[in-house]
């Protein structure tokens, strides 16, 4: 898991290097002319249940035209190349839909070279009608480009950190556990030295190389697991991420720090355990457990990580510093690390508050607490913190992905609607004309096609881009409620419950707006009058006034300029509407997009930071299950000979059962109590330091603790084949 670990900056720094190498945008300011080395390039995005899928439309210009990263040569026109996992896709027998949209023969896949991880859908299209001044078609005479790297903004370093400490300090919290399991055995063999004459002295070195020679055996074996384990690397996925094999390479002096610190965690931590633990010649002694923990130095660990996360950050701009980010560092990791210093004392209070009385399986496992409690919270300590960072770290990806909205949300983003819109566009400044509406009306699920030509306008001097809707009479009726309408009439409409002080839009009769980012100038028509937005009106999702206007009132310069469009509206109860929808648009022209707008489209940077730490919680989860039920079997183990003599005087197994049930669910409950309370305290102290409202999302809370609470129990199921072996008859013999 730490190797792994140590391999994310190479993992990051291949990827960022391969998006580098496919930027297939023009960011320079000289401009492009023709020639045998350059090529046209028009995205053609889609998506597929949800699943985003990179498409270009490319045309070579000459035969040294430069080639994306992966793909070795051009096919023939109307052929296409594709990514392993897309035609993978394709292939799908459930998939026709796909299939259908994306009609044209596979000439070759794309390599690795071309991709950001293995399971990404990408597919070049070869075409030969694209036109270099049509819509957003660019000319290119190479792919990729290297520019200096931006800082990330205050908040997605917030996650960044928060997500490495939730991510390690479970896994640090195990390996202490891990070092004492066997404890009480290696003091038994110890207690057999010193009977042999060995001092304490050398019992203590002889426990340190015991630890050392197992640990380094354990990193031996760890490193072959990790390289056995890359080489299949490319065939998992976690939370839609993936890696390439040659991704995961440990960065050297990670590598090497990950061995130091495993080696002097564990010898620490045996040097700890062996300090209430006196191993004579004749036996061993353990500190009585009489003397209540105290609380004061508990509580003071977490308050203390709360007023460093308070005094750390006084502006998010902090955060870029290296003072700050030490000081969030400590802060997190003293409140994580108070949830281990917490949970000791509130088991013990519980087991002494409710010991000597209910059912016999309620006392055996209270009892069991009381002798053992420090085996049973050393187990559950690794689940409580992994809790914790987890609740914290939704907390914060809640409230950085949370964007309040001010007025009443109009019906096409209500996600309980029967109906939305939908909005295709063909940026190709072409043949335009009633087929495109028709063939769309017709496609499963959809209701009502509108076609209109869309034209956006800015102020000359720059300023916030405005739209424009062009189309006839008959069709403007469809998008809003006009009370007459004859060619030349423009009309100002929005649409109904927006707030009206968010309009950022300027209308004015004859002000002076430029078409597009460089096209010419246009005037603002006579605006005939106001009108009231029908549920077709396909800017519902913004609180920004549009212009309806006519042929005769947006003249030919327009028109010419403008996109073509049809807004549709559509029934959300047909299944897989939107792909049909979709298929349609692509069987009518590839270059057509088509846009939901009652869909968030959410911040891409804070996805993938997202996306990342949620598969790095997965996998920490596992390591969790694992090492718990290493944990449990070692108990069971470890009391074998007490179960046998309880089962030999007569009591029944189910009983025991249901004790060792107890007495790990018990610690986990009141693990997750404090894991959740501390974890919602980190996750809003973090919101505030970058001034963003805390979200109470119950839902979530509940969520985590169950799955905490489900790993916690399927663990102990898996104990119970070792608790009736270990309550045989054979178990009272003894040596």
């Amino acid at each position: 898991m730490l190797l792994f670990a140590a391999s994310v900056p190479t993992v990051r720094d291949h990827r960022d290097q391969r998006i580098h190498h496919r930027i297939d945008v023009n960011l320079s300011d000289r401009a492009i002319t023709r020639s045998d080395h350059t090529v046209l390039v028009r995205d053609i995005d889609t998506v597929f249940r949800g699943e985003k899928i990179r498409g270009r439309m490319v045309q070579p210009e000459g035969p040294a035209a430069p080639l994306p990263p992966g793909v070795h040569r051009y096919p023939r026109p109307g052929e296409m190349v594709v990514s392993p996992a897309l035609h993978k896709l394709l292939t799908t027998r459930a998939n026709g839909l796909l299939r259908e949209r994306l009609a044209h023969p596979i000439a070759g896949e794309i390599s690795g070279a071309g991709l950001l991880d293995p399971g990404e859908h990408v597919f070049y299209l070869v075409s030969n009608h694209m036109a270099a001044d049509a819509g957003q078609t660019r000319r290119l005479d190479h792919f990729g480009k290297a520019y200096p790297k931006k800082p990330l903004p205050p908040e997605l370093i917030l996650l960044c950190i928060a997500g490495i400490v939730v991510l390690l300090v479970p896994v640090g919290t195990f390996i202490a556990a891990a070092v004492r399991f066997g404890g009480e055995r290696r003091d038994r063999r110890l207690a057999a030295l010193r009977l042999v004459g060995a001092d304490r002295g050398m019992t203590a070195t002889i426990a340190a190389g015991e630890v050392g020679l197992s640990t380094v055996a354990g990193i031996a074996l760890g490193a072959v697991l990790f390289m056995t384990g890359r080489q299949f690397a490319e065939a998992v996925e976690i939370q839609g991420l993936g890696v390439f094999t040659q991704d995961l390479t440990p960065h050297p002096l990670l590598a090497a720090l990950v061995v130091v610190a495993v080696l002097t965690l564990a010898l620490g931590i045996t040097q700890l355990s062996m300090h209430n633990v006196a191993v004579e010649p004749l036996g061993v002694v353990r500190t009585s457990g009489s003397a209540s923990r105290r609380l004061w130095w508990r509580i003071a660990l977490p308050l203390l990580g709360l007023i460093l996360l308070r005094i750390s950050v006084r502006s998010p701009a902090d955060l870029h510093g290296t003072s700050g980010v030490v000081l969030v560092l400590i802060g997190m990791l003293s409140l994580l690390v108070g949830v281990t210093a917490v949970l000791p004392w509130v088991v013990e209070r519980l087991t002494r508050r409710f010991s000597g009385f209910g059912p016999l399986p309620w006392q055996l496992a209270l009892r069991g607490l009381q002798l053992n409690g420090e085996a049973a919270t050393r187990s559950v300590n690794g689940i409580a913190v992994a809790v914790a960072g987890a609740v914290a770290l939704q907390t914060l990806v809640t409230g950085l992905s949370h964007n309040p909205v001010d007025g009443t949300a109009p019906a096409a983003r209500n996600p309980s609607a029967s109906t939305r819109v939908a909005i295709a566009r063909l940026d190709d400044h072409g043949t335009r004309g009633a087929q495109y509406a028709a063939v769309l009306a017709a496609s499963p699920g959809v209701q009502q096609a509108v076609e209109f030509e869309e034209l956006s306008v800015s102020p000359v001097n720059g300023g916030f881009p405005q739209t424009v809707l062009i189309a006839d009479c008959a069709h403007l009726r469809l998008l809003a409620q006009l009370p007459s309408c004859s060619d030349g009439d423009a009309f100002l409409t929005a649409p109904s419950g927006t707030d009206a002080k968010h309009d950022m839009t300027t209308w004015a009769v004859g002000m002076k707006l430029r078409m597009g980012m460089y096209g010419p100038r246009w005037t603002v028509p006579h605006i005939t009058t106001t009108a009231r937005a029908t549920r077709a009106y396909p800017a519902a999702g913004s609180s920004e006034r549009t212009l309806l206007a006519t042929p005769g009132a947006a003249g030919p310069t327009a028109i010419a300029h403008a996109v073509s469009t049809v807004g549709l509206t559509y029934a959300t109860g047909f299944k897989d509407v939107q792909d049909h929808i979709r298929t349609a648009a692509a069987r009518l022209d590839p270059a057509f997009s088509v846009d939901f707008p009652g869909k968030s489209q959410g911040n891409p940077a804070l996805d993938g930071i997202r996306r990342a730490l949620l598969a790095g919680v997965t996998a920490v989860l596992v390591l969790i299950a694992v090492s718990m039920l290493l944990d449990a079997l070692e108990q069971v183990r470890e009391r074998g000979r007490v179960l046998s003599v309880l089962v030999a005087f007569g009591t029944p197994r189910r009983t025991l059962a249901i004790s060792v049930l107890l007495q790990s669910v018990l610690p986990v409950g009141l693990g997750l109590l404090v894991a959740e309370s501390i974890g919602t305290a980190l996750g809003s102290t973090l919101l505030d330091l970058v001034g963003k409202p805390v979200p109470h999302n119950w839902r979530m809370l509940l969520t985590i603790a169950g799955i905490g609470a489900a790993v916690s129990l399927g663990v102990t199921l898996l104990t119970l084949p070792t608790l009736w072996r270990s309550t045989q008859p054979q178990g009272l013999r003894h040596e």
